[in-house]
């Protein structure tokens, strides 16, 4: 074993070794590596920062300039002078103003493109002295006529160059009667400003070569001692040698870059047909003297690391070795179930801890197992049974074969609690429903499922015994509960389901779940499942999974219903109504399907499908000589749709069919669901001509204030005011207020629901613009619509 142990020992610090010297290996890889990338991307940082600092500066320069001279140009001083035609006061004035940005260079033109001010300022032993210009008298070198707008910002006056901006002295409003201009030179104070804020040489250069000397240097220039063409107007740097400036000319005139700098350059212009060039450089080896300084640190620091790494290592596996095999039994012993006894593996302070550790462990294990066994059959909220008890002990029961019972519990109202009050008082309700649940944990066992479903699993329950066993349960859990002194009522709804042969678990859970949702639905507290109230359930399913078949296929009709022009007693619009004409259930109405559309996210396939449907009759019609307007019901759905609108607009470009002739008809609730979306899309809708109707006016939530809102054009007054208004006085009431409403609202008014003559005619007399309903004619397909249309032309 001694031999086994010193194997184990060389094995592990030879693996240390290996390991060390691969990391080494990699770590130096990288390091150089790193270094190479890090040199480069030092030499592009400086010449990119270089280039940035440059335009900063020379752009701020130009907007200075330009900011100056449109300031001295308003000076109506300066414009009274010029205009008196007093030269020397002129001149004052304008050295005033060149004074006030220190400018080098200050030029005044007249309208007649003469200079009648030119002052040069020079700076000689921290002295400055101004005189006149070359040019004073003389006629401005540029056309004003043609030429002004576009003056060059680089201007050469005797031998000095410099970065001007001119700005025009008006005159009665817009009338030009000059010119005034500031300028800096471009000389060594400017790059030797550059070269401080970059920390490259910098300077600037004119190219005085005309083309046959550019074409006779084609060949580089590699005498230190040759001339170069041109003049540096401009240099950062005290000594600059000859060789140094035939590098630099070498590369601005022909892009021969030297291998011992990096560079930079930028043209300016031209000035006087010559080329102006800024430019910055700086060695290599200057700009990489700190990283080659760091590299040298992490080589030596690389080097120091290996004995040391080599010697921890040794240290490490030898120590290691020591405590295995007390470790190896001691988890032979915890394997065979023993956690009742403690690990001692050396005296080190870090092996007392690990022997520590390793019997915390096993306390640790005894309590998960404990806690897990726990977790895996109760709820971690409620601590009550979940489901895999429920299904544990019901199991049981069912082999037994006892006429075992569920009632299946939904808190009402859970959702609105968590959206009002947050998601921490609704576990507070969840848990308080859940005490008083418990009241019946003597004699069933108390489940939570789900979020807001428990289940009360009786071993034997009788029909009989559910109505007593339903007012129980009101009874315990009906009380009011009080929350941080907010009141909430406590209320369920249950579905019971009880044991028939031949059943399990599993039916009997979704039997109760259909039971539940059976007394949702009719508003009850409790329903127990039989067979007759699962039948819609099955239908709904199957046509669930059929609507998009149907949608894909030739399942879907659409029907019309014509609308009257109350005022013409004319059919000049229908509604379209889509219809499920089902190869084994027959014709399916849309209050069956449509709710099923929305909630399965099949509305727009469904609506995509009614608006192609509608606008090919409409093109049928147009060829018979039918005109005839076509509305069209859109969902809340597609109002959440981000590119409905934009859908819309491109299949009516596409189709050819006319803005005009199309309504969509929405309802309110599609609004009240997210009225800013909603409104949004209508407003878009609305803006490209669409005509907009509020269906089913009166029976939705919205308000009068939503309603103003709303760009919408008519309102579909609802049928339940309109079929019984000859014999109820408050619809009369309801709808001529409504027509009023609207009226004054600027909307027009479509009545549904006309089913009578006189109906007809007292809305008529009312200004009811259109109406429809079974008086007129009932929704109709499209060759039943043509016939009945027909008829009623003759």
């Amino acid at each position: 074993m001694f031999n086994f142990m010193n194997r184990l020992q060389t094995q592990i610090f030879a693996f240390f070794v290996i390991l060390l010297l691969a990391v080494q290996s990699i770590s130096f890889w990288m390091s150089f590596n790193s270094n190479k990338q890090l040199e480069q991307q030092q030499l592009s940082n400086q010449l990119a920062v270089a280039e940035v600092v440059f335009q900063a500066e020379y752009e701020n320069r130009n907007y200075y300039l330009s900011a100056f001279a449109e300031t001295a140009a308003k000076d109506f001083g300066l414009k009274d002078i010029f205009i008196d035609g007093d030269n020397r006061s002129f001149l004052v004035a304008l050295n005033n103003h060149r004074k006030r940005i220190n400018a080098n260079l200050a030029i005044a033109v007249s309208a007649e493109g003469k200079i009648i001010g030119e002052l040069v300022a020079n700076r000689s032993q921290g002295r400055e002295k101004v005189a006149l210009g070359s040019e004073q008298g003389h006629a401005f070198r540029y056309s004003l006529a043609t030429e002004f707008e576009n003056i060059n910002p680089l201007y050469l006056l005797d031998g000095k160059l410099y970065q001007i901006k001119f700005s025009p002295l008006t005159s009665g409003g817009s009338s030009v009667i000059g010119w005034v201009g500031f300028g800096y030179v471009i000389d060594d104070k400017l790059a030797g400003s550059l070269a401080q804020l970059t920390g490259l040489s910098s300077g600037f250069y004119l190219n005085a070569a005309t083309a046959q000397d550019e074409q006779k240097s084609a060949v580089p220039n590699t005498n230190p001692e040759a001339s170069v063409l041109g003049q540096f107007i401009g240099h950062s740097e005290p000594e600059f040698s000859h060789e140094l400036q035939a590098i630099v000319v070498n590369y601005l005139i022909q892009d021969l870059r030297h291998d011992d700098y990096i560079f930079w350059r930028q043209s300016l212009g031209t000035v006087d047909g010559q080329h102006v060039f800024a430019y910055m450089f700086q060695s290599v080896s200057d700009v990489l003297q700190t990283l080659e300084q760091q590299w040298l640190k992490q080589i030596g620091l690389l080097l120091l690391l290996l004995p040391v790494s080599l010697l921890l290592a040794f240290i490490i596996s030898s120590k290691i070795t020591r405590p295995i095999k007390q470790l190896i039994e001691q988890a032979k012993f915890i394997a065979k179930g023993n956690y009742d006894s403690s690990v001692d593996v050396g005296s080190s302070l870090e092996l007392k801890q690990l022997g520590q550790e390793f019997t915390l462990m096993q306390q640790s294990i005894v309590s998960r197992e404990k806690k897990i066994a726990h977790q895996a059959f109760h709820d971690p909220l409620t601590s009550l049974a979940n489901g895999n008890e429920l299904n544990r002990v019901s199991s049981a029961w069912l082999q037994q074969g006892t006429s075992m019972g569920l009632c299946l519990i939904n808190i009402r109202r859970l959702t609105e609690v968590n959206l009002t009050l947050g998601h921490a008082v609704g576990d507070e309700v969840i848990k308080e429903f859940a005490q008083r649940l418990a009241f019946f944990s003597d004699r069933a066992l108390v489940c939570r499922i789900s979020g807001d479903e428990f289940v009360l699993a009786f071993e034997s329950l009788a029909t009989e015994q559910v109505a007593s066993l339903m007012a129980e349960l009101q009874q315990q859990v009906d009380h009011k509960y009080c929350y941080h002194d907010i009141m909430l009522h406590l209320q369920f709804t249950a579905g019971v389901s009880i044991f028939q042969q031949g059943i399990d678990l599993v039916t009997l859970l979704r039997q109760a779940d259909t039971a539940v949702q059976h007394a949702k639905s009719n508003k009850l507290d409790y329903q127990i499942y039989t067979p007759e109230i699962d039948s819609n359930t099955l239908d709904r399913f199957q046509l669930i999974n059929e609507l998009k078949h149907a949608i894909d296929s030739d399942e879907l009709v659409l029907f019309y219903q014509p609308k009257m022009c109350l005022k013409s007693q004319q059919i000049t619009h229908v509604e379209a109504l889509v219809r499920w004409q089902h190869p084994k259930k027959g014709m399916i109405p849309p209050d069956v399907f449509i709710p099923i559309a929305e909630k399965t996210g099949q509305m727009h396939g469904l609506t995509h499908w009614v608006l192609n449907e509608a606008i090919a009759q409409y093109h049928k019609w147009q060829a018979l000589g039918i005109n005839l307007g076509i509305a069209v019901n859109i969902s809340a759905e597609n109002l959440k749709e981000d590119n409905f609108c934009e859908w819309i607009i491109t299949l009516l470009q596409q189709t050819q069919m006319p803005v005009s002739a199309l309504t969509l008809e929405i309802t309110e609730d599609a609004v009240v669901a997210d009225p800013d979306h909603a409104i949004a899309q209508l407003k878009a809708l609305k803006m490209h001509g669409l005509k907009l109707s509020i269906d089913d006016y009166g029976t939705g939530y919205s308000s009068l204030t939503q309603l103003k809102q709303l760009p919408v054009d008519e309102l579909k007054i609802d049928k339940s005011f309109v079929q019984q208004l000859m014999t109820d006085n408050d619809d009369q009431i309801i709808v001529n207020s409504t027509l009023q409403l609207a009226h004054n609202l600027g909307l027009s008014v479509v009545a549904e629901g006309i089913e009578d003559k006189a109906t007809l005619t007292w809305l008529t007399e009312k200004g009811c613009e259109m109406g429809q309903g079974f008086y007129l004619s009932r929704p109709l397909s499209a060759a039943a619509f043509n016939e009945w249309l027909a008829k009623q032309s003759v």
